[in-house]
């Protein structure tokens, strides 16, 4: 009877112990198959003078600053290497969580105040329900303040534009990552009757990594509706927006130098109302730079 019990004690036990390693392995292969999501398509928030799908971590607060000089074609060296012509923005972005980001910024051009947020919808990822790319909407809201010098009489609305972008992106390797931004950009007041107050466009931005630190970032901006205008009885249009440059990482800040054939940093301005070509001479040597800071550790469950 005792070897009896004893014999099935030890059937039981390594039943026991086979469950186990069954259950063990299984959670391994879990672990295995965990889904990861794709980090860094681009290294900034902005791909050049457009967002990109990237946000600053959740909690942390990004200071941007962008500056152009002025164009090369317009007697660069006499402007002080194009710096009595400068153009600047300042701005603050900050992530309430991994998908919302919201920010502040004020540029020198027309002296203009833009508030803006950024949402992130899906996010390229690997392994289980894998998503082969990331997306991303931006919206922002622009309120000129330079003073009024036609004498006729105006509401605060006239002051007001707006841009809309959705930010389609993937990385597709470590070196390699495209974008895909269909922009609209609309302006409560035109300059003439005759242009158009509502100006699409599909931007296109890449972005190839040199190194751990470096990479070289492209982005080309076509108005599929080019905004133009009469001109004493010359139609004269705006161009489309090119950018070509480099990102530089160091610690918690990113450069971007680059050259554009866009003087100006917001949306209506680089998308709608870019006077000058890069055939014509008329390119502005400018750069970005971003500092991050961390305000609060992020206690919000991960983006899922």
């Amino acid at each position: 009877m005792n070897r009896a019990l004893f014999l099935f004690g030890l059937v039981i036990c390594l039943s026991e112990l086979e469950a186990q390693d069954d259950l063990l392995a299984e959670l391994e292969g879990l672990e295995v198959a965990r889904k990861e999501f794709v980090t860094a398509t681009f290294k900034g928030t902005q791909v050049i003078n457009a967002p990109s799908n990237e946000l600053p971590g959740a909690g942390v607060l990004q200071f941007v600053f962008q500056h152009r000089f002025g164009s090369l074609s317009d007697d660069f060296f006499y402007n002080f290497l194009g710096l009595d012509n400068d153009d600047v923005r300042l701005g603050f972005d900050y992530a309430l969580n991994d998908r919302l980001q919201i920010g502040l910024g004020r540029s020198s051009f027309e002296k203009t105040y833009d508030a803006s947020t950024k949402f992130r919808i899906l996010r390229q990822s690997t392994g289980p329900k894998a998503l082969p790319l990331s997306m991303t909407v931006a919206a922002s809201v622009f309120v000129k303040s330079l003073k009024w010098t036609d004498g006729l009489p105006h509401q605060f609305s006239d002051r007001l534009s707006y841009s809309f972008h959705l930010v389609i992106s993937r990385k597709f390797s470590e070196s390699f990552s495209l974008a895909l931004t269909p922009s609209l950009v609309h302006f409560n007041l035109v300059d003439r009757n005759d242009q158009t107050n509502d100006v699409v466009a599909l931007g296109l931005g890449g972005r190839y990594k040199l190194n751990r630190r470096i990479s070289i970032n492209a982005e080309y901006f076509p108005q599929l509706n080019q905004n133009s205008y009469l001109d004493q009885e010359q139609k004269r249009v705006f161009f489309n927006s090119f950018s070509l440059g480099f990102d530089i990482e160091t610690g918690g800040h990113v450069f971007q130098l680059f050259f554009s054939n866009s003087r100006g940093v917001i949306a209506p301005q680089y998308i709608a109302q870019t006077p000058g070509s890069w055939k014509d001479g008329d390119v502005f040597f400018g750069f970005n730079i971003s500092r991050v800071f961390t305000l609060k550790k992020p206690d919000l469950p991960a983006f899922n």
